[in-house]
């Protein structure tokens, strides 16, 4: 049978170089052109190929809809809704799902062992489907009838990878609306306190001077005697700082997990505001004598050194949702041990 027979895999849309950015375009390209090749071999060895024809068409569309999501420049709205990635995979999990209908029987049976990793990375160690086909590949009496079995297996572990990125998805969403309201707060702290300096006042009091019996005297971040326009911007740019100095640190402990989408970015361009958030709260609480056997900020280094202390500390915030980052990742990949033993203890 040859490439142009009835259950041929034709191609549809542009094949050609991969236009715009994205490493999953090229997973789901070069994903494409695998299950294509496997279909069509598998059909041109296939007694019944003409009963089969429908099952090649359906192949085709689905990876056709997939390069196509591949293929095709996509917007703000559809990078938030996942609507490419996820389009681009479903298809070709759907394509794969139909590749196995169509597999010769000692091909079918030599993939079950993949089948069932596929299985262990996405469902319950007790899935009765799962459990049924471990049987029996351990037994070694893998058949024919046992095709039906591994396309429900990977047709559920495929729904349940599809709603794990989802949450992953929607917490990268969720971030990126916090790191946009927090930048706007903490934008506006630092523009009244650049235009209003005594409202927000981030100058300590000498208590060398007072313990002399002299008047007190302030000291500021920017080194003057009085609130200036530029202490709390300088405030805010020792505690980003102390953000940064955090972020890498963190960066040397962080493990990027294999997944459709990734935080990371997400979760740094968080600590920034937070730790402008942290540095100028912080500085209040200290001024303000509510720290018990504080004697105050009596010169401006160490004004800026708190600053970035504090800057530093919003990791003891942001840690939780580093946790609950790393949660979702591992439960969305199959490649982390915590994802395994979660999903298949």
């Amino acid at each position: 049978m040859t490439l142009d027979s009835p259950v041929s895999l034709e191609r549809i849309g542009d094949t050609g170089v991969l236009r715009w950015p994205g490493t999953w375009r090229v997973y789901v390209a070069t994903r494409s052109e695998e299950i294509r090749a496997d279909a069509e071999r598998a059909l041109a060895l296939r007694d019944e190929a003409g009963q089969l024809v429908s099952v090649g068409e359906g192949i085709g569309t689905h990876l056709a809809r997939a390069e196509t999501y591949a293929r095709s420049r996509h917007g703000l709205r559809r990078w938030l809704t996942g609507q490419a990635i996820e389009g681009a995979w479903s298809n070709i999990n759907s394509a794969t799902v139909m590749l196995y209908g169509v597999l010769p029987t000692v091909e079918l049976c030599g993939r079950c062992p993949e089948v069932v990793a596929i299985g262990r990375a996405y469902l319950p160690a007790d899935d009765p489907r799962l459990v049924h086909l471990q049987a029996r590949l351990a037994a070694g009496d893998l058949g024919e009838d046992d095709r039906p079995l591994m396309q429900s297996v990977l047709r559920a572990a495929y729904t349940a990878q599809a709603m794990e990125t989802g949450r992953v998805r929607s917490f990268r969403n969720l971030l990126l609306a916090g790191v946009l309201m927090l930048t706007l707060l903490v934008l506006g702290v630092v523009a009244v306190g650049a235009i209003w300096p005594e409202v927000v006042p981030m100058c300590g009091n000498q208590a060398v001077i007072q313990a002399q019996g002299l008047m007190p005297a302030q000291i500021c971040p920017t080194g003057g005697r009085s609130p200036g326009h530029g202490d709390v911007p300088l405030v805010a740019l020792v505690g980003m700082l102390g953000a940064a100095l955090a972020t890498a640190a963190s960066l040397s402990t962080r493990s990027e997990q294999s997944t459709r989408y990734s935080l990371a970015v997400v979760q740094n361009l968080l600590k920034a505001p937070a730790g402008v958030a942290t540095a100028v709260l912080g500085l209040l609480i200290l001024n303000s004598g509510f720290v018990p056997g504080f004697a105050g900020l009596g010169s401006q280094p160490a004004i800026l050194v708190w600053a970035m202390a504090f800057g530093y500390g919003q990791q003891l915030v942001t840690r939780f949702v580093d946790q609950r980052a790393d949660t979702l990742l591992s439960a969305a990949s199959p490649l982390t041990p915590a994802a395994r033993g979660t999903r298949a203890a």
